[in-house]
């Protein structure tokens, strides 16, 4: 039944735009945290244990959770951050969950099927997104997706960005399961190609720098070796230069031979996407204005999902602008004691699972660094996946003894996931 749930939580992070009848509220809002209790309510001769194995964690996140209420109690526009307080507080009760179901499988047997359901959704929402490159149009687009940025590709995400982020750990995940022998060879040949793929489609130059950092993180971590990452870069920028909307990114979209599907086609594609100048300066502006605003309330801030709402705006119109940095984006909506107790929960999440699977490491390691130039938090797909990789650390890591100190690599790789 706890498998039913987890896959159900999965599922329910992508209904983002389905109302329940009645109430203008999306589904996943009331789902998440349901199913969450089912997951609990499964296991409750383990939760006691959690609680105590992992007191601190529980301690940070809650003062963390209890100053955004603060911040949003004090904010000029409190119905506003009242209302993403509510809808963020679902990801304390999934995040609790996750930690129990993991520690309960990593119990009695290994992570191994829901790291293989985590990979073949993101290899479903990699499919719609060539769906979505050849039939932008679809009826599922218009169920599932938010607004499109075609012709960058976000598949059922919110944007693109979040969708080249997601394609490039899933192959990273992939490439760690085969090295586990965790998945074939041919999986991952099905893997390697829908997410490189998928990942040009995105034309996301963020998603680009964290794909080419987790895989420098995997050469570290020697689940690949320096050939094979050359192979898949070489791959990668063979995609880039075939796909029209990649190549025009990258500016190579005045070029008599870029990109090579041209080559083969009597109509070229004209392709029209904002400068990458444009794109950088916008940044600048948010996290100008974001400085800004810190600067009128440092204690409180301005409350959460404030920025996007009523402070993106006077930058570029349309809502849904976040300060795109985490860091600076939990400094301007809870003020600067937020930004230490969220400095203070990652240090002690540092210092959990520094030393715990690669599988789930590589994957919070890009998470992370995907959102310095970026803010996600309201994806749920993007933000529930994360916890489920997060959990899975903090409770993998009792495979490596505690009294090493200095530890060969090689363990890791062949333990239970």
């Amino acid at each position: 039944m706890i498998n039913i749930f987890f896959l159900l939580i999965l599922f329910s992070s992508l209904l983002g735009r389905i109302k329940f009848p009645g109430l203008n509220i999306g589904i996943h809002y009331l789902l998440l945290p349901a199913l969450s209790f089912g997951i609990i309510s499964c296991s409750w001769k383990e939760t006691r244990e959690v609680v105590k194995n992992n007191k601190t964690i529980l301690i940070s996140l809650g003062l963390l959770y209890i100053w955004m209420w603060v911040s949003s109690l004090n904010s000029e526009f409190p119905r506003t951050a009242i209302t993403y307080s509510a809808k963020y507080s679902s990801y304390f009760i999934l995040f609790f969950a996750f930690l129990v179901l993991t520690f309960r499988k990593m119990k009695n047997s290994s992570l191994t099927f829901y790291y293989r359901c985590i990979l073949y959704l993101l290899q479903i929402i990699g499919i719609l997104g060539f769906l979505e490159a050849l039939v932008p149009n679809h009826w599922i687009f218009e169920l599932l997706k938010f607004p499109s940025f075609y012709p960058q590709i976000g598949s059922i995400m919110q944007n693109p960005n979040q969708f080249g982020v997601i394609m490039g750990i899933g192959l990273c995940l992939s490439l760690t399961l085969e090295r586990q022998k965790k998945i074939s060879t041919i999986e991952l040949y099905i893997s390697e190609f829908i997410f490189l793929i998928s990942l040009a489609l995105s034309a996301s130059r963020n998603a680009w720098l964290i794909f080419i950092f987790g895989l420098i993180i995997l050469l570290i971590y020697k689940i690949i070796d320096f050939k094979k990452m050359i192979v898949i870069l070489s791959l990668w920028l063979l995609c880039i230069v075939t796909i029209p909307v990649s190549t025009y990114r990258i500016g190579l979209g005045d070029s008599k031979i870029f990109p090579l599907i041209n080559l083969f086609s009597s109509s070229p594609s004209d392709i029209v996407l904002p400068s990458p100048v444009g794109t950088a300066l916008s940044r600048f502006a948010l996290w100008k204005a974001a400085i800004i605003e810190t600067i009128k309330r440092p204690l409180t801030g301005i409350g959460v999902g404030v920025f996007a709402e009523h402070i993106g705006t006077k930058v570029f119109g349309p809502k849904g602008f976040h300060a795109h940095n985490i860091f600076l984006n939990v400094l301007v909506e809870e003020g600067i004691p937020g930004l230490l107790i969220f400095v203070n929960f990652l240090v002690i999440i540092a210092s959990k699972v520094k030393q715990a699977n690669p599988v789930a490491i590589a994957p919070i390691m890009m998470f992370l660094a995907s959102q310095l130039p970026d803010f996600f938090a309201e994806d749920y797909t993007f933000t529930t996946i994360e916890f489920y990789f997060l959990a899975a650390a903090i409770n993998s890591r009792k495979i490596v003894s505690s009294n090493s100190q200095m530890q060969s690599l090689t363990p890791l790789l062949n333990s239970e996931i």
